[in-house]
């Protein structure tokens, strides 16, 4: 058995792929590890790169684009370690974070899941944390009630960046750098492969912490994240967040006031909806089927 499976996910991203692994071998020192890459049938160069490159990695190469989960899914399956660590492919280590974070979730047994901070290429604090989306907080959120709801307001205006580096409980950890203890896995499951792509770690951290673990923020881990590099088509990603956020709700609070949450998260987006008409059918079935 290692210490922790390093799994990353790849879509296009041979370039970032590459320096991600780079990064990964050079900085991480004091345990034993090894790392998955599941490609998600890419187009580019990404597996015989990495077949080249890093003959070391245990590739899982799949015909299709399963997603994020369900990727994800195929290598924690696999692992033995007592630890899994997802990253993405657009992630480079500043430190020996992944270190630090098993560390941190040796000593303390209560904590199910944990992650690091999170900066851009400018070293500037960026999304690394954040709340659960409550019918009450979208609601105050799209129809700009915060003068009404002030913790509400608090959580909606927190954009998770951890800018004074502290050490916290949170509601999720964002999947670009998630360690998780396997064995609180084996109790709650891994990801629901329902999700196609977004909040997905949501869900599942959501179930970790109903079962009585902590998620908690270590911001001694520190990971550069080129946030967005590997999404490209911008329209088809809100689509997926949208119905993502949806099934999240429903899978976490049941189907009370899903009818009024399933449109609350349609209208801000009905302007960007119509502006690529590819995508308006796969927003209105989203909001009919769940």
């Amino acid at each position: 058995m290692v210490d922790v499976s390093i799994i990353l996910v790849s879509y296009n991203t041979e370039a970032l792929t590459r320096e991600c692994l780079k990064s990964v071998m050079e900085k991480t020192q004091g345990l034993t590890y090894d790392i998955w890459v599941v490609d998600n049938n890419s187009s580019d160069n990404s597996c015989e790169m990495i077949k080249k490159e890093f003959p070391q990695v245990r590739l899982i190469e799949n015909k299709e684009n399963k997603g994020f989960g369900a990727a994800n899914n195929q290598a924690i399956k696999q692992s033995n370690a007592k630890y899994v660590f997802l990253l993405n492919t657009d992630t480079l280590l500043i430190n020996n974070a992944i270190k630090i974070l098993f560390d941190y979730m040796e000593e303390n047994p209560q904590i199910g899941a944990c992650g690091g901070n999170l900066y851009d290429a400018n070293g500037r604090h960026v999304h690394c944390y954040g709340h659960y989306k409550t019918f009450t907080s979208k609601m105050v959120k799209t129809f700009k009630l915060g003068a009404f709801f002030p913790k509400e307001k608090a959580i909606n205006e927190d954009k998770g960046e951890n800018e004074r580096d502290e050490f916290k409980e949170v509601d999720i950890i964002v999947g670009a750098n998630l360690m998780m203890r396997k064995c609180v896995l084996d109790e709650v499951g891994i990801f629901d492969e329902e999700f196609f792509l977004y909040d997905e770690e949501t869900e599942l951290q959501f179930r970790i912490k109903k079962a009585g673990y902590k998620i908690m923020l270590n911001p001694s881990s520190k990971i550069a994240h080129l946030e967005g590099k590997s999404t490209k088509n911008r329209a088809v990603s809100r689509a997926h967040k949208m119905e993502s956020e949806i099934l999240c709700y429903k899978k976490c609070y049941g189907t009370k006031k899903l009818g009024l949450y399933k449109w609350i998260c349609c209208l801000p987006n009905l302007p960007r909806f119509f502006a690529h008409p590819q995508i308006i059918g796969k927003a209105f079935k989203t909001i009919i089927k769940m």
